[in-house]
């Protein structure tokens, strides 16, 4: 049987979109102190000013951002709580990605954690989690090497290798 499984959104029922907008202006609030301005938040997405407007429009409806015309953007406790779980879940994939995979570049590792931060079900996330703090918690070098995966690496094991051996 095919190992095949879709989701046509992320498993909060929210477009990623969504869910990209609401950690952007959580991101940028932070950093700025104060609430957002649509131009911000279209720069930091690589997106139109009208594409920000209109998601931040969709956002409002959902009640999770406040906002009127020409105004900032700030959001709601709900849209608060919502992107500190997106933020939350890019931090940790991020972390597991480089600390425990060894991802070096990080432009791959920040693109890669956002796309697979959609779609983890919360059972996932909470075994991911006490995993990655297992094996990078307190120690000082990469987590990578810490247990060992580069020198398995190194000795060429590989995936395809491992096929039909039991």
């Amino acid at each position: 049987m095919a190992n095949i499984y879709t989701v046509p959104v992320s498993k909060t029922g929210e477009s990623s979109s969504v869910e990209d907008y609401l950690e952007a202006i959580l991101v940028l609030s932070q950093e700025s102190g104060a609430s957002v301005r649509i131009t911000d938040l279209s720069e930091r997405l690589g997106v139109s000013k009208p594409s920000a407007s209109a998601a931040v429009r969709r956002l409002a409806e959902a009640g999770f951002a406040l906002h009127k015309r020409y105004g900032d953007v700030r959001l709601t406790r709900a849209g608060q709580k919502r992107a500190e779980d997106v933020a939350s879940r890019h931090s940790l994939l991020y972390r597991f990605l480089t600390e425990v995979l060894g991802v070096d570049d990080e432009k791959t590792a920040q693109a890669d954690a956002c796309r697979l931060e959609h779609d983890l079900s919360e059972e996932t996330v909470r075994r991911l989690t006490p995993f990655v703090e297992f094996l990078v918690g307190g120690k000082a070098s990469n987590g990578a090497e810490a247990f060992g995966f580069e020198d398995y690496l190194a000795r060429g094991v590989h995936h395809a290798d491992l096929i039909g051996k039991s």
